[in-house]
């Protein structure tokens, strides 16, 4: 008996081990995979973990803190918790009622069908649904894509199908991952390192005035001196986001092709001209365009006719002679 026992649990062992190895073996093959393609969210990372560590106090012992905060937070965003979390701030729901199961996911079912044709490396994807009337859709991490019911509202089903061809791309190429890196894994560092911060500052504060200890000027000065490093944080942040739009603006103008390829290109044109009309009078301030991870509708418009306009050039040019 004690035997049999023996054996049972180290088979259980084996399993738990094999299946913990499996798990971490596929995150990491996911950040890998997102650092190879997005080189530049890993170099805003090292400067906004090296900021962090300063504002810690700056000792080895801060780094290491600053390291493992940032460990357990890519960690967070790269499992499934971190898109729970997204599904969660983003206000995502599953399809619920029989009236959207039978509408949207037939035209969902042979996008992907499409796209998984062309690519069978494409994992599954849930389509899901975001209760504002915004005309909008999003993808998020490895396996969600959202429509707004204004999107479901105003696109034609043709449209919606491009629209959907358009957010598949992101999840193929790793844009959405981009969102879960910069959300959830530096959302959550930011929150620790800034709530520590306060909570040492405020610790040193009570314990001087407890024992009427003097404020020296030395004392002043670090303050200064931290505080200074703060707002370097929020500026770096805000130069990450600039860096980051600029990167997400490239990565429209590429799912827009991928829709195109599948098919999807004049429809994806007709429902950008109903979203530019739908924008007329919306003018943007200078840091609004420094920062929108979209770019112009008119360009990707203009982007999308030359593909076009090109194929029927294509199509029409005499066969040569043999």
């Amino acid at each position: 008996m004690p035997d049999t026992i023996s054996a049972m649990s180290e088979q259980l062992f084996k399993a738990i081990f094999a299946k913990a190895k499996d798990f971490f073996k596929a995150m990491w093959g996911d950040f890998v995979k997102f650092v190879k393609t997005n080189p530049q969210y890993l170099l805003c990372s090292i400067a906004y973990y090296v900021l962090a560590s300063f504002l810690l106090g700056g000792a080895f012992t801060s780094f290491l803190i600053a390291l493992l905060s940032y460990v357990i937070s890519l960690f967070i965003a790269f499992t499934s918790l971190g898109e729970k979390l997204l599904r969660f701030f983003e206000h995502v729901r599953r399809i619920e009622t029989k009236q959207e199961k039978e509408y949207l996911l037939p035209l969902f079912q042979e996008v992907y069908t499409q796209a998984k044709e062309q690519n069978p490396e494409l994992g599954h994807i849930e389509l899901c649904v975001i209760d504002k009337m915004i005309v909008n859709a999003c993808a998020l991490g490895k396996r969600t894509i959202a429509v707004t019911k204004g999107a479901i509202e105003t696109f034609s089903p043709d449209e919606l199908k491009a629209l959907m061809a358009h957010e598949i791309a992101h999840i193929l190429y790793g844009d959405s991952m981009a969102r879960l890196y910069t959300t959830v894994g530096n959302g959550v560092v930011t929150v620790f390192v800034l709530a520590t911060q306060l909570f040492i500052f405020i610790a040193e504060w009570i314990e001087r005035i407890a024992s009427k200890t003097k404020f020296s000027f030395a004392w002043i000065i670090i303050t200064l001196v931290k505080l200074l490093f703060t707002l370097v944080l929020f500026a770096v942040q805000f130069l990450m986001k600039m860096v980051l739009a600029f990167s997400s603006r490239r990565s429209e103008f590429r799912a827009d092709r991928y829709a195109y390829e599948l098919g999807y290109g004049e429809k994806l044109i007709v429902g950008l001209y109903l979203l530019e009309k739908m924008q007329l009078g919306a003018n943007a301030t200078a840091i609004q365009k420094m920062t929108a991870d979209h770019p112009r509708i008119t360009a990707r418009i203009e982007r999308l006719e030359t593909l076009l306009d090109q194929d029927s050039a294509m199509q029409s040019a005499p066969l040569p002679l043999s």
